[in-house]
């Protein structure tokens, strides 16, 4: 398996620079799960998002049509989340990795969640999946 760290220093070899985007802490409520308990009862998840591309993504003339918008971030989590329900986290999580991955500038991508409730205050559970191009 591919980790985030892994997949940057495959694109920092073939590049001179990477860049790395991230959203994170993102909080949304997500009907999902397996067991009956958790079936039409959302639950709280948190969204980590980091998108790999190659080289510095410096802007020439300052302009947000010249990068990878934070806003198409958001706008694929919670398109996603419109899909579909999911039972399996890892389910959510290529499903958002699809949308992440296709612009032709993204290179990688790293998608974690995290169940928020459901140890109790005794931990957290959750899944992460990097997918390179």
């Amino acid at each position: 398996m591919t980790s985030h760290s892994d997949a940057m220093m495959q694109i920092l070899s073939r590049n001179q620079a990477a860049t790395s985007l991230f959203l994170e802490k993102i909080i949304r409520q997500v009907d999902i799960g397996v067991h009956d308990h958790e079936l039409g009862s959302p639950q709280r998840l948190s969204f980590d998002i980091y998108v790999m591309l190659s080289g510095d993504s410096t802007p020439q003339g300052d302009e947000i049509s010249e990068v990878l918008d934070y806003e198409y971030l958001i706008s694929a989590l919670d398109e996603t989340l419109n899909l579909q329900r999911a039972s399996l986290l890892e389910t959510l999580a290529n499903r958002l990795l699809d949308r992440i991955l296709k612009p032709r500038s993204v290179e990688a991508a790293t998608v974690v969640i995290t169940k928020l409730d459901v140890l109790g205050g005794d931990g957290q559970l959750g899944c992460s999946i990097t997918r390179m191009k």
